[in-house]
């Protein structure tokens, strides 16, 4: 998955932290056939291939026979392969299958992955979880599993996120993508439960009280997701611009006026740690893990009350001081996460995995 938005993010920047903070562990890493951007290199360092599609047969067969080359072996999701007996760590990152908030996953999905979350519960190998939130929902579900088995190690944002002066390449962007009007950003999956909908209301609402702005979204589409597909199209003041390169979500974090996530669920939610290191005013949901990650910097919203949105949107919008006071606390409460202390961490249940 090391090219996923989501969960590749997190494999990314974990091994680009452990190969500075782990100096003397070798690491193996299993990639796909093709060529991956960015994979370390180094002494320590070496890479296997594998031509197994995520969630096949294939993955099945393969996998274990590639895995029983390391002492230890990560597993990035819950995926896990269930023919492999060695030592293994999981990363849980969330357990959305089990809410299926608003229908969105097909019955065949759920159960292959209430079926994999299963056989992780009955396993005795340590699990990660990226947030708080996380741990406790997997406690509630699995009673096989005990608290001293999960790890929580949060997530952080890429150093490469950060306040840039205005200038050249800001305005250059500007030009090219022609952003003409102040916008709010979105950034993540459009899938139903990052809520989409109630916030291109709440966009609808400031516009018709004069506020010129724009919403402007940032992540991959869903076909699935046919009524916000229908939503965007219909509203002028909308624009989806799919995925985009590290350098350009750089720039829309830094030329946006809010950042906003109006999530029902996240297991961590990594964007908004990326706007709050780009100094940017953030307003997300009161749900799941986000108060763990924007904690007293962020301001919250009940995320089925687009009355709500509307007024902190609105309010925060209009008020110049309020947005500077919201951007210093924003940078402020970045710096405390880390893939550094992240990838020490990590590295600290591997070394209890292997011991025990």
């Amino acid at each position: 998955m090391w090219g996923h938005p989501g969960i590749g993010r997190y494999i990314r920047e974990l091994v680009r932290a452990l190969a500075l903070e782990c100096p003397n562990k070798n690491f193996g890493l299993v990639l796909p056939p093709y060529s991956c951007a960015g994979v370390p290199e180094g002494k320590n360092f070496f890479h296997e291939r594998s031509h197994a599609s995520i969630y096949g047969l294939r993955e099945q067969l393969e996998i274990p026979r590639v895995a029983r080359k390391f002492r230890l072996f990560h597993v990035p999701h819950f995926n896990i392969p269930l023919l492999f007996s060695g030592r293994m760590v999981v990363t849980v990152h969330d357990l959305i299958y089990f809410h299926n908030l608003q229908g969105f996953y097909s019955p065949a999905a759920q159960a292959y992955a209430r079926f994999f979350f299963g056989v992780l519960a009955k396993k005795r190998c340590p699990v990660i979880a990226v947030s708080h939130h996380t741990k406790e929902d997997m406690l509630r579900h699995f009673r096989r599993i005990t608290p001293d088995r999960i790890f929580v190690v949060p997530e952080a944002a890429s150093p490469l996120f950060r306040k840039v002066e205005r200038g050249g390449l800001l305005e250059d962007f500007c030009r090219r993508e022609s952003l003409d009007h102040p916008f709010v950003l979105f950034v993540g999956g459009l899938k139903k439960h990052k809520n989409i909908p109630l916030l291109i209301d709440a966009m609808r609402r400031i516009r018709k009280r004069g506020l010129p702005h724009e919403l402007i979204l940032v992540g991959r589409p869903d076909a699935r997701n046919t009524e916000l597909l229908k939503q965007i199209v219909e509203a002028p003041f909308v624009r989806a611009v799919g995925e985009r390169s590290d350098e350009e979500l750089l720039f829309l974090y830094n030329l946006a006026e809010a950042f906003v996530m109006p999530s029902l669920y996240e297991g961590f939610g990594l964007p908004v740690l990326e706007a709050m290191g780009c100094g940017l005013p953030v307003i997300i949901s009161k749900a799941t893990s986000l108060p763990e990650v924007g904690g007293d910097a962020a301001l919250y919203f009940d995320p089925r009350n687009v009355d709500a949105l509307e007024e902190v949107l609105y309010n925060t919008l209009k008020n110049t001081e309020l947005r500077k006071r919201m951007a210093e606390k924003s940078a402020e409460q970045a710096k405390k996460f880390s893939w550094a202390e992240a990838a020490r961490r990590t590295a600290d249940v591997y070394d209890r995995a292997i011991n025990a």
